[in-house]
């Protein structure tokens, strides 16, 4: 294990922190507790998949029929007692992109970037049968891939990525910096990039490399924008008008409700009363638990991005989760308008 005091289940000590008491969904699929280490270490746990024609069998196990225009993709057993599990239905033009080519792909940019791949902190979570995927590659502490932000305090850059083997989701590469005293993820920049294309496996993962390559090369830009979010002062006029306006009508009253309540008293929050008709500043809270990293009162735009991080980061479903977070860059910068 590398130098990080304790990144081990860092999702599952977010649950923890912000009071979900089941296990994170994806869709309408159970997600299991995440698995962290080296490229090995993940990739070693990590489910396999292959595809078959897609028919039906008689009560005698004899073939009945196959459809020319459909495949099936299974996961593999990982061991001689177990059985071929089904988890999806493909078109025939469907390339399948494995996790485990991911992975390699980008281990392999990681590598031609010089970045010492012993200390690379790798957190793998899929869903129960692996169909569906979420990977964190937390890189190593110094030069442009950590800032510091105060004693014991520490941001890392971090690439994530989605990828599903039945369809259900595009390959997704994201970006960004995760503060290690609070789990909490932070996209800066436009750094989400969702590969839209349908998988076609040599263009696909062309353009993952090239994604990341300009990603790693563009870190030390990032340093500038946290910075001059550290440098922008908030007022709490600029902060109510923009949690009423633009985060409610991103984000909903409930949402919205909890980043006030956060940014001013450091402790998430959860709605009380009739909402209906109010504002989110008007509503009434029962505070909850302490956020870590938060200084309460919030009084600049650094410390507003890791509120939203938090509440983002929250989310139940893990691609709902990324998405929030890719919008934080734009809501800040909509703060630092109104406080202008």
């Amino acid at each position: 294990m590398n130098e990080l005091t304790s990144m081990t289940n860092y999702i599952y000590r977010s649950q923890l922190a912000s009071g979900l008491s089941v296990i994170r969904r994806w869709s309408s699929l159970p997600v299991l507790q995440p698995v962290e280490g080296g490229i090995a270490d993940v990739l070693k746990e990590l489910p396999r998949f292959g595809r078959q024609p897609f028919m039906m069998t008689s009560l005698y196990n004899v073939n009945v029929a196959a459809n020319p225009f459909l495949d099936m993709v299974y996961r593999v057993p990982n061991r001689l007692d177990e059985d071929p599990v089904p988890v999806g239905v493909v078109s025939r033009n469907y390339r399948l992109v494995d996790h485990h080519q991911v992975l390699h792909t980008v281990e392999e940019v990681l590598e031609q970037c010089k970045v010492d791949m012993s200390k690379l902190n790798v957190v793998g979570q899929w869903t129960v049968h692996g169909e569906r995927a979420h990977f964190s590659l937390i890189l190593p502490s110094g030069g442009p891939f950590s800032l510091s932000l105060g004693e014991k305090d520490e941001m890392r850059f971090r690439i994530e990525l989605l990828n599903s083997v039945d369809g259900s989701c595009r390959l997704t590469a994201a970006t960004g910096w995760l503060r290690l005293v609070c789990s909490n993820g932070l996209i800066v920049g436009k750094m989400l990039t969702q590969l839209r294309r349908q998988h076609r496996q040599e263009l696909n993962l062309m353009e993952l490399r090239q994604i990341l390559r300009q990603a790693l090369q563009s870190a030390g830009e990032d340093h500038n924008i946290i910075n001059k979010w550290r440098r922008q002062p908030v007022s709490d006029e600029a902060l109510v008008r923009w949690v009423d306006e633009d985060v409610r009508k991103d984000w909903g009253i409930k949402a919205a409700v909890r980043v006030l309540a956060i940014a001013r008293s450091g402790k998430d929050a959860e709605p009380r009363g009739d909402l209906k008709g109010k504002r989110p500043s008007q509503i009434d809270v029962n505070l909850t638990d302490e956020v870590p990293g938060i200084r309460a009162p919030v009084s600049d735009a650094f410390g507003i991005s890791q509120v939203l991080a938090w509440v983002a980061g929250r989310r139940a479903d893990l691609q709902e989760q990324l998405e929030w977070r890719s919008q934080v860059r734009t809501l800040v910068d909509q703060l630092s308008d109104r406080s202008r």
